[in-house]
Parts: C-alpha cells; structure tokens; sequence
C-alpha cells in the first residue's frame, strides 16, 4: 500500500507542492505560468515565514486532506482511498 502512496506522490508533486507550500500559481492548473491566482496562494514572504516556523506548514498538510478531498474535490474517491486510507 505504501508503494502505491509513493507512486501517487511522484505522479502528482506538482499538486502536493501547490497544497503545502501554499502557493499562488504553481498549483492552478499545474502550470507555473498561469495568470491566475489560486484561491489559497499565500504570498513569498508568508511562506518563507512557514519555513522558519515549521508549525504552519504541518497545518497546510492537515488541511491539505480537507481541500483535497472534501472542500475542493481535487482528488476523485478512488485515489483519496489510496493516498488517506480511508473513505471521504
């Protein structure tokens, strides 16, 4: 189950980096590039600050769960099983 975990990670850096690191285009649409700012994209010095801390980044990982599962629905009920082990 683990190997699976893993797999999903490497095919999806892109989005778990959006939702960590909490930032402001990378995530929209897994384009860097993008014009649009993603609606919980926090600012360059906010998120040098939660590196320091370390404290709000484990906070955007708890809430990662809810945005990506039940808030947002980026992922699809299949793949929440895989990576939380659990139903939504």
């Amino acid at each position: 189950m683990k190997v699976k975990r893993v797999k999903y990670f490497f095919n999806h850096w892109k989005l778990g980096t959006h939702l960590v690191f909490r930032t402001k285009r990378f995530g929209v649409n897994n384009k860097w590039w993008s014009t649009y700012d993603a609606m919980f994209g926090w600012s360059n010095w906010k998120r040098f600050y939660s590196l320091i801390l370390i404290r709000p980044m484990i906070e955007n990982i708890k809430f990662m769960k809810l945005r990506a599962g039940t808030m947002a629905h980026f992922l699809t009920d299949e793949d929440y099983k895989l990576v939380y082990n659990e139903e939504k």
